[in-house]
């Protein structure tokens, strides 16, 4: 077996185990603080990957320092999605190779289940070359985030345990415990978070509105926008790929672009790339 045939067959075993666990809720029950935490970090880890990996890192939509830049591509990296240089390196493909047979989660070319997922359970996906990243390579931060980015994931099992476990013995009105906080806060916000990134893959190439002629199948989706945080404007993005903002209309609600526009307020991002008016209307 090759190496890519074993990393394929990792990640194939790693989502039965992921939904597995996630279904331990029905035995854990739940708790308010539980529940709490699996918010809090399904919108964390969201927009390390809707701002972090694909709005800055695969697109450069806007500008930050080297310190948030690492903040980002970390909280990417808790979403348990691969690691940064690898899920940017696929991303950069997509928008190259849009509804072709290089573009490996094209629902128009391989179907809507390996759009989905499937595709992430194939062996080819992890015979990329990277060629497509090196603009990144220059950051060794970054380049380690996606060195020890098994360590990320094992740490966050070890971390969400330790949690419940310490606040069941100090504040036990809390109702929580270790394996409760684990399957809240990490197995279940992880589960719910991928199939609403991964349904910007398939769902937004199959069902929805297309206002702008992108060239491909891409489309608006509002579910979608709503779960995926902006992110199912998918037409929308891809005929302004550039964009840091996705909603482009008032009534498109857009989450990750009110969280940038926040960061820029505090100085802690800017320049933030919206296409014109005029561009807009001509699209």
């Amino acid at each position: 077996m090759t190496r890519s045939q074993k990393q394929a067959a990792s990640v194939a075993a790693g989502f039965i185990v992921f939904h597995a666990a996630a279904l331990l809720v029905f035995h854990t029950g739940a708790s308010a603080v539980a529940v709490a935490v699996a918010v809090v970090m399904y919108l964390i880890r969201g927009l390390g990957v809707t701002a972090g990996f694909h709005r800055y890192f695969a697109h450069k939509s806007f500008r930050t320092g080297r310190v948030m830049q690492f903040l980002l591509g970390f909280a990417g990296s808790l979403a348990t999605q691969g690691g940064v240089l690898w899920w940017v390196s696929h991303h950069r493909d997509h928008h190259r190779y849009t509804e072709s047979d290089r573009d490996m989660h094209s629902p128009r070319i391989f179907g809507l289940w390996h759009a989905h997922m499937g595709w992430m359970m194939s062996p080819k996906c992890f015979q990329t070359t990277g060629a497509n990243v090196k603009d990144l390579h220059r950051y060794p931060e970054i380049k380690a985030l996606q060195r020890h980015y098994v360590w990320i994931v094992l740490g966050q099992i070890v971390f969400f345990y330790a949690l419940g476990s310490v606040l069941a013995a100090v504040w036990p009105a809390l109702g929580t415990s270790g394996l409760q906080m684990l399957v809240w806060g990490y197995f279940l916000s992880t589960v719910l978070l991928w199939h609403s990134t991964f349904m910007v893959n398939s769902v937004c190439h199959r069902w929805g509105r297309a206002p702008y002629d992108a060239g491909d199948d891409s489309t608006n989706n509002w579910l979608v926008a709503i779960l995926a945080l902006g992110e199912g404007w998918h037409n929308n993005h891809h005929r302004f790929a550039g964009s840091a903002r996705h909603g482009l209309h008032w009534w498109q609600f857009d989450l990750t672009w009110i969280v940038l526009r926040i960061l820029e307020k505090l100085g802690l991002v800017s320049d933030l790339k919206v296409p014109r008016p005029a561009q807009i209307a001509s699209a």
